[in-house]
């Protein structure tokens, strides 16, 4: 049996997975890479334990190791839901707040323009009052 060394993901780890397992268990292979329970270590262990395993013992890692993906898509799943709900909630705070500060700056503008209009009454009218 001839050993082929496998990359694994992003971190460059090599894994020494046997031919055998790699052709016999593909999909195996790519759960045990990818699950977020087991050390490097771990995970080369079950590469080298795997042919010596009995079919329901692969059984039962596989339907482990597919369990934990599901339960983490899932906890994936209600983390994204639980951040864009608040994030609509912040966007609509952030809507509000910035259509206050809108208002107030808009009736700051008209205060300060009244007051001007009042003193180009009063400025007009003296005018007409001097002449």
């Amino acid at each position: 049996m001839a050993d082929a060394a496998q990359q694994s993901g992003t971190n460059a780890t090599q894994f020494v997975i046997p031919d055998e397992v790699a052709n016999k268990f593909p999909d195996l292979v790519k759960l045990i890479k990818e699950t977020e329970s087991m050390t490097d270590a771990e995970r080369n262990y079950w590469f080298q334990i795997l042919p010596i395993m009995t079919e329901d013992q692969v059984v039962k890692l596989r339907g482990i190791l597919m369990k934990e993906r599901e339960q983490l898509a899932k906890l994936d799943n209600e983390y994204e839901k639980e951040l864009k709900r608040i994030n609509d909630k912040h966007a609509i705070e952030w809507k509000e707040f910035q259509t206050k500060k809108a208002r107030e700056e808009r009736k700051a503008q008209e205060s300060v323009a009244a007051v001007e209009d009042q003193k180009a009454q009063e400025d007009i009218l003296a005018k007409l009052n001097n002449a």
